[in-house]
């Protein structure tokens, strides 16, 4: 069958920042299957074994290791390469350096913007914020709180300038809100499923972090998708469909706890033993968020809670049972993904978060 978006994204030039990343990552695969012409601009992978390398990912591709606080080079790369479509997903919060983790979310983020301000060749820009929770693997509560106050100023800035600087522009310029994202190439263990993962392959206990702690999950390729639609829909429409959108489901919340359980479960270890850590109060979600989150019943993911855990646990095994074919596991995911039953009009129905 046809891959959807093909027609629309085979031959554009398309960047994507945070390309060595999880989300990031995803993205550049799906772009590749549809034949865009993708340059892919971060820093390089920060664990071993990453996404990036077991995927070979920069083959047939442009990918600049560098950071977007460096001006510079991403003035070069904008310049030289000339992106109709951005998508920004440079996001970090491994660092315990405050100045650091500001720096990459909130300046970084301004820089893109800056630049595709600058040379005026982008048509669609979204900044793509991934869950609060996206800490679940860790008890480090100060981090959590750093990483969500950068990421409330970056979309507080995002939504300044696109008001304000490219109001009479024809740059669509939105920030695409997706929940926690889980599939297969994440080994960052400050995270969920890096962490669940440690454990079953050392067989050290499970240890699980505020596990009654309520979150949202979708498998990243729904992420992926909703970032996909959204920029196509700033490209046709431009400034009038910039804004704050949210693409988080509105039902199947679940406990830390059980999702383990879940994902320990369809990995087929229910010996796997558990030591939970349980916090006398759990930061509240989005404690920071500067704008009024509405997720729109148009919106739905194609995969259910379950199957997007057997899908992530499918390419975790596929790996560990023969890396070198991981990026034909990759691709089979995604083709699988595009036959599935969902509506381009999810999208355009969703509601916006006014500015």
């Amino acid at each position: 069958m046809p891959h959807p978006f093909a027609a629309f994204y085979r031959g554009k030039r398309v960047l994507v920042t945070g390309h060595t990343g999880f989300i990031g990552g995803w993205l550049v695969a799906w772009l590749k299957l549809l034949g865009a012409r993708v340059c892919g601009y971060g820093l390089p992978p920060s664990a071993r074994p990453n996404f990036f390398d077991v995927t070979l990912l920069d083959r047939g591709i442009t990918s600049v290791f560098a950071d977007v606080r460096d001006r510079d080079t991403l003035a070069n790369i904008f310049a030289d390469f000339q992106p109709e479509i951005i998508f920004h997903a440079a996001s970090h919060f491994h660092s315990a350096d405050p100045v650091e983790i500001f720096g990459i979310n909130v300046i970084g983020t301004v820089n893109v913007l800056e630049e595709a301000r600058l040379t005026g060749c982008a048509r669609a820009l979204v900044v793509v914020n991934g869950s609060p929770r996206d800490l679940l693997g860790t008890d480090s509560q100060a981090l959590a709180d750093l990483f969500r106050g950068s990421d409330a100023a970056a979309e507080l800035s995002v939504l300044a300038l696109a008001d304000s600087l490219f109001r009479e522009s024809r740059t669509g310029i939105a920030t695409a809100h997706v929940p926690y994202l889980i599939g297969g190439g994440e080994w960052i263990e400050s995270r969920l499923v890096p962490a669940v993962l440690h454990g079953l392959i050392s067989g050290q206990p499970i240890v699980i972090h505020d596990g009654s702690a309520a979150f949202h999950y979708s498998h990243v390729l729904d992420g992926v998708r909703a970032s996909l639609h959204l920029a196509e829909d700033l490209y046709t429409s431009g400034p009038a469909m910039s804004g704050a959108w949210n693409f988080s489901p509105t039902d199947h919340e679940t406990s830390q706890e059980e999702f383990v359980k879940r994902f320990v479960s369809s990995w087929g270890r229910e010996d796997a033993q558990f030591e939970v850590h349980r916090s006398p109060a759990a930061a509240p979600t989005c404690r920071y968020s500067p704008v009024k989150q509405q997720p729109h019943p148009g919106w739905r993911p194609a995969l259910s809670p379950q199957e997007a855990i057997a899908w992530t646990v499918d390419w975790y095994k596929a790996y560990y049972a023969d890396p070198p074919t991981v990026w034909r596991t990759t691709e089979a995911q995604i083709e699988q993904y595009v036959k599935l039953p969902f509506s381009h009009a999810a999208v355009l129905d969703a509601t916006t978060v006014s500015r």
